[in-house]
């Protein structure tokens, strides 16, 4: 067997070892929200450590939930929304089900607030504070609020890939992420486009509009209110293709880029996006 056959082969026996690891990972974190339900059930704050961590949104404060909901009285709850702090390192946060409130701390983080359906929207709040933080809209999510903090962020606004159970999936990653992998998503293939809309001098707290609509219907799907942000990635309104605006520009619009301008830009995002 030549030297570059066994690298080949050392290299599928790591990334089968890395994804067997992941999944019981993420067997544990829910076999763990599981217990919560079905046992000792408690409204989900969800916190991180110094480490960089993946964590999942918990899903456990409704109204199945006896802690927060006696017995005959209306809703107690807060509709499956999760309090997800990252504290340090460079975590990988998924908020899941529910209006979530999502803060990344210190350390590069990747958020996603959701993957929900049209049909059964909610709307995120995501901090990403301290680092080169990103977060990850998927369409079918609800209108978010992303503020970046300090550092050079980004939104990617892009069709996530999800298990069965509209979970993201988790891929192998290099660099800062080998720990905990990342999502992934298309760019390129979208049926929909962005469009930006400046309001920092409109007293909204907020920089920038970044509306998303669908190419089919031209409807106008959601609306993410965006502060200190500095890249938006999308899809292109005429061609299968990547576009990106640089939020620091006097101007900013959105222009055609490509992969390996990507990973010029961000390499955290060049390995989510395709």
């Amino acid at each position: 067997m030549s030297f570059v056959d066994t690298c080949s082969n050392r290299h599928r026996i790591a990334t089968a070892q890395w994804g067997i690891a992941m999944l019981l990972r993420v067997a544990m974190a829910f076999a763990v929200v599981t217990l919560l339900l079905i046992g000792g059930a408690k409204a989900a704050l969800i916190e991180g450590t110094n480490r960089s961590d993946l964590l999942f949104g918990a899903d456990d404060d409704n109204q199945q939930n006896p802690l927060v909901q006696p017995a005959g009285a209306s809703n107690q709850s807060l509709n499956n929304t999760d309090v997800l702090d990252g504290k340090g390192g460079d975590d990988v946060i998924i908020g899941l089900l529910g209006a979530d409130v999502i803060h990344g701390g210190k350390g590069d983080d990747v958020i996603v607030g959701g993957t929900e359906q049209f049909t059964q929207p909610n709307s995120d709040v995501m901090f990403g504070d301290d680092g080169n933080d990103v977060a990850v809209w998927r369409p079918g999510d609800g209108s978010d609020v992303f503020i970046g903090g300090r550092g050079v962020d980004a939104l990617v606004m892009g069709a996530i890939d999800r298990d069965a159970h509209n979970v993201p999936v988790i891929s192998p990653a290099t660099g800062r992420y080998k720990r905990t992998g990342l999502p992934t998503a298309d760019v390129t293939g979208q049926n929909g486009f962005c469009t930006l809309e400046d309001v920092r001098d409109q007293d909204l707290g907020y920089d920038f509009l970044v509306r998303f609509f669908l190419k089919s219907t031209g409807a106008l799907a959601v609306t993410m209110r965006v502060a200190e942000v500095e890249q938006v990635f999308c899809t292109s309104r005429t061609a299968a293709a990547i576009t990106f605006a640089d939020l620091r520009a006097a101007n900013p619009a959105f222009v055609e880029v490509s992969l390996d301008e990507v990973a010029e830009l961000s390499e955290t995002v060049r390995q989510i996006i395709r």
